[in-house]
């Protein structure tokens, strides 16, 4: 009777640690499966750059050195499929615009964003996305320009509700000093591309292959 009792236990014991590993396993494998599915990969590798255009030639900014001034024009940035350091223009902006932005594999699907992030006085952080028009921030206003749709116009405005839609593409865009006094820092301001929300992070940070960033100081502050 004692040894019937024994291996009955015994017989528990090993089930039980078999039913442990196999639910330790189980778990093992089901959080290896879930960090598959969440690996984000980004086909998205357009080149893009923030430029200045002076007459028919676009150059490559990386620093933007100006006085920082409230109630003032900071500077108007051309975006441009591109990271030379010289772009000839042999048509007006939005014609070149359109024509290279054509070649873009899957450029239907694309979308042109920004980030713009500095410091306060007092060392707050600011970053924020400019992925619709009507973002404005209290230090620095923006406003944004379509060449793509209107390069047959001799003159056009900056978007408004009125104007925009989801086929809007951001393709200039002027930076305003509204409050600049109380901004501490140099200015990273960032151009992207992206095709969907998942090139964000859960903290609404980029994380796709087409970006490029410059510094924007303060010669009197900050440079």
């Amino acid at each position: 009777m004692k040894k019937n009792l024994v291996l009955l236990i015994l017989i528990l014991f090993i089930v039980g640690c078999s039913k442990e590993e196999k639910n330790i396993k189980d778990d093992t494998t089901t959080k290896q499966i879930e960090e598959v599915e969440n690996i984000y990969v980004d086909d998205n590798n357009t080149e893009i750059g923030l430029y200045f255009q002076k007459g028919n030639k676009l150059e490559l900014i990386s620093e933007y050195k100006t006085s920082l001034i409230s109630s003032k024009d900071i500077g108007i940035f051309q975006i441009y499929p591109s990271n030379r350091e010289e772009v000839i223009l042999n048509n007006d902006f939005g014609t070149e615009f359109f024509n290279i932005w054509q070649s873009i594999p899957d450029h239907d699907s694309l979308k042109i964003g920004f980030n713009v992030k500095y410091y306060l006085i007092g060392g707050e952080e600011v970053s924020y996305n400019i992925m619709d028009y009507s973002v404005i921030y209290k230090e620095l206003f923006n406003y944004l320009y379509d060449d793509y749709a209107n390069r047959y116009n001799s003159w056009y405005s900056h978007i408004e509700e009125s104007t925009y839609t989801k086929d809007t593409l951001f393709t200039s865009i002027k930076l305003y000093g509204a409050q600049v006094e109380e901004i501490e820092s140099k200015i990273f301001f960032t151009v992207f591309t992206y095709d969907s929300l998942d090139d964000f992070d859960t903290n609404g940070n980029y994380r796709g292959n087409s970006s490029y960033t410059i510094t924007i100081c303060d010669i009197n502050k900050t440079c």
